[in-house]
């Protein structure tokens, strides 16, 4: 039997609580930093995805990935001043995403997140691009046989 009240239960006790502590002026330690809006998408993040793994449910792992990637981002972006803001994190977090699904269920996921990891390291070192591409200039003329093997590869050699 599952009980599907219990996350919504426990969420108005503690949200009920911390209004109730807040008319009669108790405070906590780091109460600044526990009752934000990047904190809840943490929380949630972090409920969403542990019932994605345990239920082995792709979907809310997916979404519980992405809100606690941005919770942390958020979190080191406000308060913390950890990482700049940048986009390069959010394609980051997104294919974190898509290689947990993949580990998951072991199918979908693992193309779109290399391709996304692959944006977002060029994207966060941008200023390093230039290097890496004139290492390339070197092999300038042999990309059409890279292009001819795997070409060859997908045809003869790729199962199904």
């Amino acid at each position: 039997m599952k009980r599907n009240h219990l996350l919504p239960g426990f969420f108005l006790i503690v949200i009920g609580l911390y209004f109730l502590l807040k008319q009669f002026n108790i405070s906590f330690p780091y109460s600044h930093l526990i009752f934000t809006w990047q904190s809840i998408l943490l929380i949630l993040g972090l409920v969403f995805a542990f019932q994605g793994f345990s239920n082995r449910d792709e979907h809310k792992m997916f979404s519980g990935i992405i809100m606690l990637g941005l919770g942390v981002y958020f979190h080191s972006i406000h308060h913390f001043h950890f990482l700049n803001a940048h986009w390069g994190y959010f394609t980051l977090i997104i294919s974190i995403a898509f290689f947990m699904k993949y580990f998951v269920n072991k199918r979908d996921g693992i193309v779109p997140g290399m391709i996304l990891l692959i944006i977002s390291l060029i994207a966060l070192n941008a200023g390093n691009v230039t290097q890496w591409f004139n290492i390339f200039t070197k092999f300038n003329n042999f990309w059409p046989v890279l292009l001819i093997f795997v070409g060859i590869y997908l045809v003869f050699f790729r199962k199904k």
